[in-house]
């Protein structure tokens, strides 16, 4: 790195004994403090009849790492070392060690840590800290971990950022019994587990589907010293009723209200997606038509969500419905995505209105600007084969490999197979199957286990028993293959 020039205006002499580290301060302070200003300030200091005060170092290095911009942080400590300006102190130690451990020099960091307990300084909390989380963030677990047990011996207390950096760093990598762990050492030690440290751990809890682990975590937190947060509930509630918790989602939801929290957009979103789910439409729709009342508009994801309830049926009244709540949110100004357009398009075919469904797709790009994917065409494909228009089914699945640009998948064929199987042509459906992993005129994908069932039963149903044993025994060598 070069310099890039001085303050011109400034002499050798222009500023006294004692007026250099003054004015780094004030300089350092400024709003406009950018890279240049600090290399600008450092060729004063190089000029200085007097080498600055430690602080100074201190304050410029802190500043230029807070604009991220750690080589430079690097090369001006390195410079001043050379030019035999500067005699760190456990301050600047830390802020050089936090450097490469930012810039992914981890070994470099350990090494600057060896030479501060060398001149036998101790290392504060922060530094050690710094090497923890660099550590952690790649995945050096292990000296981590031993780094974290060595904190004693050095005669340093962890701290709650500590143990914080430890726990995501476990939840990270799926380990949910380190993080209990990690939290025994906290308690015993005497410390108090803040918010951050509780919802790290509750979301590994779900994430392992321990939800009653979970909740239990939430139930503890007031003799903890914490109060749930939103992101608390938030978590547990959109975690219940993606796993059909229902009840439990819904009795977490209660008791949010009942502590004065205000529900956010995100919370309301996830109770009408549990509604949903729980076929309970019409609870979905009077919570969404008071959204207003709560202090929130609905958003792409609410309209989606309601959108997606009203069309899984085959209901013709709630797929109108649907298409209702897909009216309101284009007057809303709302642009809808590929996902509602498909459970438009899902619904339409429910209730065999294959039709209308095609025409959907058409307009999706011409009309809407929202160009349809694999799911849009394999929905559309399935409702084609579920009226028996099977033929169309497979023009459709041609015309994606060669017009569309949009090329089928694993479940675009097998959606086809199970449509050719359930008009009996068995024979199409077993050529279709053997030309997914060899024939390069149709885009190429392997059968998975669905396909291989659908393909077993039709040639059951149709008394073709060895020809169904031979599949079965090329299914058993392919999916364990895998």
């Amino acid at each position: 790195m070069q310099r890039k020039g001085t303050y011109r205006h400034l002499s050798q002499s222009s500023l006294l004994y004692g007026e250099v580290d003054t004015y780094i301060q004030s300089q350092c302070n400024s709003r406009n403090f950018d890279n240049t200003s600090a290399l600008n300030l450092f060729d004063v200091m190089l000029s200085s009849n007097s080498p600055p005060l430690i602080s100074s170092f201190n304050t410029l290095l802190s500043r230029l790492k807070r604009l991220r911009d750690y080589p430079c942080v690097l090369w001006i400590y390195r410079t001043a070392l050379g030019a035999d300006i500067l005699s760190p102190d456990v301050y600047t130690h830390g802020i050089i060690i936090d450097s490469f451990c930012r810039s992914g020099f981890l070994d470099l960091g350990l090494g600057v840590l060896g030479d501060l307990i060398r001149r036998g300084w101790s290392p504060n909390v922060v530094v050690l800290n710094s090497l923890i989380d660099g550590l952690c963030k790649h995945s050096r677990i292990k000296d981590a971990m031993e780094l974290f047990e060595r904190m004693s011996e050095l005669g340093i207390a962890p701290d709650s950022v500590t143990y914080s950096v430890l726990i995501c760093c476990c939840r990270k990598i799926d380990e949910i019994q380190s993080e209990l762990a990690v939290l025994g050492c906290l308690m015993k030690a005497g410390c108090s587990p803040n918010m951050t440290i509780l919802n790290t751990l509750i979301y590994g809890f779900l994430k392992s589907k321990k939800i009653l682990d979970a909740i239990h975590i939430l139930g503890r937190m007031s003799d903890m010293g914490c109060s749930a947060d939103l992101i608390t509930y938030n978590t547990i509630i959109s975690y219940c009723f993606q796993n059909n918790y229902f009840d439990m989602g819904f009795g977490i939801f209660t008791k949010l209200l009942k502590y004065g929290i205000t529900p956010s957009i995100i919370t309301l979103n996830s109770l009408i997606h549990g509604l949903c789910q729980a076929d309970k439409l019409e609870e979905a729709t009077y919570l969404f038509s008071i959204f207003p009342q709560t202090g929130f508009g609905p958003d792409v994801i609410t309209y989606g969500t309601l959108i997606n309830g009203c069309c899984k049926s085959k209901n013709d009244n709630t797929v109108k419905l649907g298409f209702g709540v897909f009216g309101e949110m284009l007057k809303n100004g709302h642009c809808p995505d590929p996902v509602v357009y498909n459970a438009l398009i899902k619904g339409l075919c429910c209730i065999n209105r294959v039709d209308e469904a095609s025409v959907l797709v058409e307009k999706m790009h011409d009309k809407f600007g929202c160009s349809p994917n694999v799911v849009t065409y394999t929905t559309l494909i399935k409702g084609l084969c579920g009226v028996k228009r099977v033929d169309e089914a497979s023009v459709l699945v041609e015309k994606m490999c060669d017009k569309l640009g949009c090329f089928p998948d694993v479940v675009t064929y097998t959606t086809l197979i199970n449509g050719l199987c359930c008009v009996g042509d068995t024979q199409a459906a077993l050529k279709l199957f053997r030309d997914m992993g060899s024939n390069k005129k149709i885009h190429w994908c392997e059968p998975n286990r669905v396909t291989f069932t659908i393909i077993i039963y039709s040639l059951c149903k149709s008394g073709e028993l060895n020809e169904a044993l031979k599949v079965l025994e090329e299914m058993d060598a392919t999916i364990n293959s895998r």
